[in-house]
């Protein structure tokens, strides 16, 4: 596998497909969020762990780590299209990037600044990644800076606001689910138009 060649510094037990299939892990994530197959490979073998390579180091999250951290630290409000799957040790995330989501990247944020503007690619794939071994610290504050698509932002924050709706249709009256669910599908397909 690709990651054979890593050196390990925690290992967990492996993520099981009887385990991914019980643990629903994307009930508060985006629509547009699936896990990549390198990062299933890594969860399959050890499901949250620690990797270090010289000055690099990676603490990857658990199946359900991903989506306690998306949440706790407010992705959904500063960075919706970052999925975080890993610190460094020292406050900076390494996410996955699915603002292009046939064409993600990977991603540095500091959780300190979550911004898209305060990021930097840092890699196509957790090989790419893994296989440096300076600090990500460095890259993060020493590197340009990814540009914003802010139509994109919008269209995650209907599709978020759409599956609210969708969630809490039995606590609203038919009138008004009907109107709200047809008013972000429209907005929803006039932002598709734009991108």
């Amino acid at each position: 596998m690709w990651y054979s060649k890593l050196n390990f510094y925690d290992k967990q037990q492996s993520l099981t497909e009887k385990d991914s299939i019980k643990f629903e892990w994307k009930k508060m994530l985006p629509d547009e969020f699936y896990l990549p197959k390198e990062l299933l490979e890594l969860l399959e073998f050890s499901n949250g762990g620690g990797i270090i390579n010289g000055d690099r180091e990676f603490g990857y999250f658990s199946l359900a780590e991903i989506e306690t951290f998306y949440n706790e630290y407010q992705f959904p409000i500063y960075v919706p299209l970052f999925l975080p799957i890993a610190f460094n040790g020292g406050g900076i995330f390494y996410a996955y990037d699915f603002r292009n989501p046939i064409n993600i990247n990977i991603v540095a944020v500091s959780s300190g600044d979550l911004d898209y503007e305060s990021s930097i690619i840092i890699g196509k794939t957790l090989n790419e990644v893994l296989n440096k071994t300076n600090n990500i610290e460095d890259e993060l504050y020493h590197s340009p800076k990814i540009p914003i698509n802010n139509s994109l932002i919008k269209l995650t924050q209907l599709r978020i606001q759409l599956k609210e709706v969708n969630e809490n249709k039995s606590k609203m009256n038919t009138k008004e689910y009907l109107l709200t669910k047809r008013k972000l599908e429209k907005e929803i397909k006039e932002f598709n138009k734009e991108i």
